[in-house]
């Protein structure tokens, strides 16, 4: 199991002595030799400066003292009264940051910027790859779910609908509760999804690649009609169960971490890889199923038939997957293959597969194959019957 620790939150790439968050001849900035205590102590400094507080007399202090943060209330017991009056942790950091300028008027982290430039220089990313999952490989960036720093910052009010539970829609994001959501990018399948001019789209035309929709200052993230994929109500990704109460993250992975993991190597991959045999979300029904213990269905996690179950490819005789097409279901095979069941990424093959079909043709399906009807045998009537 790889846990989520890292020592990369850095503060010194703008807050060392003599940087741009502590430049010459304003105040006497720290000489620790120690360059990331030096720029906690400036930071320290510049808050004592900028506010009038007297925290660098009392240090060590914790910026939690006076900023709640969610995430560190283990107890959920909510800010205490030094907090209550303050903005939170997350509000405080990101929209200060996200409001600088440097000396020629130019955002310090611009909005449209990519997490290199931004985010990377506060949260663990260069050196630990706290983002290394799937959508990380597929060139998805923080912003494209989060937004700016502005926008994490709670700048903006959300827009109504915004809210994960529908409890602080038209208000500033709530840190660690207002989050993108799955079912934001991935709004539906291949029969119905979101689209729109206000939206991006993915090259493969059924998913987003932005969680909110285009000019949406408060990157509040869509909610679409279509559940297929999306979490429980008013549950973030790492809250929502599905497949007999099963955590989400039990087949997909860790946020950021999603599976497969970018590099092939890595320590992320290893528990998919145990588990069934390849890297990637756990969607090998033998992999926790006995063989031959499931009925044959369409009762799997989001819908879906059994995986790489012969039975279900090829049961001569008996109800099988040609059986299921023909008796009117048309439409619930269509929703992965696509309208003209000739393969949609929602088909694709999770590993290699090789199948003897009858008169001794084999079919071979490399990972990634999206799989269509023709190739074992010739397309079958769009209405099923």
């Amino acid at each position: 199991m790889v846990l989520p620790v890292a020592q990369e939150t850095e503060c010194s790439n703008c807050h060392f002595t003599g940087g741009m968050a502590a430049p010459a001849g304003t105040l006497q900035w720290s000489r620790d030799p120690d360059l990331e205590v030096q720029s906690k102590r400036n930071i320290l400094l510049l808050h004592d400066d900028r506010i009038g507080t007297n925290l660098r007399e009392i240090a060590p202090v914790a910026c939690t003292r006076c900023h709640y943060s969610e995430l560190l209330d283990s107890t959920k017991a909510g800010p205490t009264p030094d907090q209550a009056h303050n903005l939170t942790l997350s509000q405080a950091l990101h929209n200060f940051h996200g409001k600088q300028v440097d000396a020629s008027g130019n955002p310090v982290f611009p909005q449209d910027a990519p997490a290199s430039e931004t985010r990377f220089n506060c949260h663990p990313g260069t050196r630990d790859q706290s983002s290394r999952g799937a959508m990380h490989a597929a060139g998805i960036d923080c912003r494209d779910c989060h937004g700016g720093m502005l926008q994490v910052g709670g700048a903006y009010p959300l827009r109504p609908a915004g809210s994960i539970d529908g409890m602080n829609d038209d208000q500033p994001r709530r840190p660690w509760k207002d989050l993108p959501l799955c079912g934001s990018c991935h709004t539906g399948d291949a029969l119905s999804h979101l689209t729109g001019p206000d939206l991006v789209m993915a090259p493969d035309g059924i998913r987003l690649k932005q969680a909110y929709r285009i000019g949406d200052e408060s990157a509040s993230p869509i909610k679409a009609a279509n559940k297929r994929f999306s979490e429980n109500d008013q549950a973030a990704f790492h809250e929502s169960k599905g497949h007999g109460g099963l955590l989400c993250e039990s087949c997909h992975g860790s946020p950021h971490a999603e599976w497969p993991v970018s590099d092939p190597a890595h320590n992320g991959n290893v528990a998919a890889q145990q588990i069934q045999g390849h890297a990637g979300v756990l969607m090998e029904c033998g992999a926790c199923h006995a063989a031959g213990s499931l009925e044959l269905s369409l009762n799997g996690p989001h819908g879906m038939h059994n995986v790489n179950d012969w039975v279900w490819i090829h049961r001569e005789g008996h109800f099988n997957h040609g059986a299921f097409y023909k008796e009117g279901q048309a439409n619930r095979c269509k929703v992965c293959h696509g309208a003209d069941l000739k393969g949609t990424v929602l088909s694709r093959t999770a590993a290699d597969r090789v199948y003897r079909i009858e008169d001794d043709i084999i079919a071979r399906l490399p990972k990634g194959t999206m799989v269509r009807c023709d190739h074992c045998h010739i397309m079958p009537k769009p209405d099923g019957l």
